[in-house]
């Protein structure tokens, strides 16, 4: 079965929550989007910096749900202590940076046998 239908589900949820968080017009939802595509674009890839060649080019849908929910979390954090709604990006690019970071971490400490 194909992972599209779950990255949709994901990429609107996180459209969503940014526009009516932001102020419910259509511009913030305009820019929920384009923040969602971006940090899907920013996991496919951080999905090249594992060593596994089975994981290169490929986003899982559970890892985009999470890396949303930290950016939301984050991003959140930032529109409350920044001025305006471009900080929701400062949200996403810390957990587009993150999410992959700490995969990459957890598979390395998994394969030491520690």
């Amino acid at each position: 079965m194909s992972p599209i239908p779950a990255h949709l589900l994901v990429a609107l949820a996180f459209t969503v929550v940014v526009g009516l968080v932001s102020g419910g017009t259509w511009p913030y939802f305009v820019m929920g989007a384009g923040l969602a595509l971006s940090l899907w674009v920013m996991l496919f890839a951080g999905s090249w910096a594992g060593p596994e060649r089975e994981t290169h080019g490929r986003t899982s849908a559970s890892h985009y749900a999470v890396a949303a929910a930290v950016a939301l979390v984050l991003g959140y954090a930032m529109y409350v202590v920044g001025d305006g709604a471009s900080w929701w990006a400062t949200g996403v690019i810390l957990a587009g940076v993150l999410v992959p970071a700490g995969l990459v971490a957890s598979r390395s400490r998994a394969g030491d046998g520690a």
